[in-house]
């Protein structure tokens, strides 16, 4: 759990910065995604031992992979400190925590979307999003645990 209740108008106002963030993270996933597949046929993929003498291509090739790889956990742990914690990598789900009605809910947002129109209960997930239309008034953050 955060440290802090997020207002639907924070979040939004994240938005423009983990926007970028996402889409940089999906070229960087693509870009991983097909030079895996060219290491992994020319029988040399990540994650396994490199071949003892292996092509000036299948060198080059691992080390780019090794540095998108970097960039993506950059990328990734920078969405994570704008206080959100991301549901699904593939398609930039992601959840601030927020209040609703005295108890803590999710401000649930997907890159691609707007804006952060969407909250759900801590435990109903994705599929139990509901409009942000429902939420009356946040009011102000909240550190934990203050009144």
């Amino acid at each position: 759990m955060s440290e802090r209740l997020y207002t639907v108008d924070e979040v939004n106002a994240l938005l423009p910065k983990v926007s970028a963030r996402w889409e940089t993270v999906m070229q960087l996933r693509s870009q991983l995604k097909g030079l895996y597949g060219e290491l992994e046929a020319a029988g040399a993929p990540p994650g396994q031992p490199a071949p003892k003498d292996p092509s000036p291509k299948v060198a080059r090739d691992r080390a780019v992979f090794e540095g998108l790889a970097e960039a993506l956990k950059d990328e990734v742990e920078a969405i994570n400190a704008t206080g959100c914690v991301i549901r699904d990598i593939e398609s930039g789900l992601c959840d601030w925590e927020g209040e609703h009605e005295g108890r803590v809910v999710w401000l649930c947002w997907r890159y691609g979307e707007r804006e952060c129109g969407w909250f759900h209960e801590l435990d109903a997930g994705f599929r139990g999003r509901r409009p942000i239309s429902e939420l009356r008034p946040i009011g102000t953050v909240r550190a934990r645990g203050q009144a």
